[in-house]
């Protein structure tokens, strides 16, 4: 299950341009995994107060936004290139929705847990199979 957590300043969340971000998201990781996936995306938007960020130790200064997305390891490697198309989709799909953040900005996270370190329901993935 592919879930996404993008962090961004709380400004940036004005109630317009949730949907188109959410709905971009699932678009890209649907993009590389195919239609079977677009169940699965869990997307979590979280918004920080410019305040609360900092950068190079000066408060205030948010910077774009960042897109963490951790999945099972196997969803990595079993698709050709899925990280980079994931780094590549994810990023145009904030690009997107956010014209007016540099892209070059935007982070991509992508982390992988192998079967013995990933559950559902309490059940390892591994004592599962």
């Amino acid at each position: 299950m592919p879930h996404c957590t993008v962090t961004l300043a709380e400004e940036l969340l004005d109630g317009t341009v949730e949907r188109r971000l959410v709905d971009g998201i699932t678009d890209a990781v649907v993009s590389v995994y195919g239609d079977w996936a677009r169940p699965l995306v869990v997307i979590a938007l979280r918004g920080v107060p410019t305040e609360r960020f900092a950068v190079g130790g000066e408060l205030g200064v948010a910077p774009a936004p960042d897109v963490l997305l951790h999945s099972r390891a196997g969803a990595f490697t079993r698709f050709p290139d899925a990280a980079e198309r994931l780094a590549v989709a994810l990023t145009d799909a904030v690009a997107a929705v956010f014209g007016d953040v540099p892209r070059e900005g935007i982070t991509v996270n992508l982390v992988g847990f192998a079967d013995d370190r990933s559950a559902v329901g309490g059940v390892l993935f591994s004592a599962a199979a």
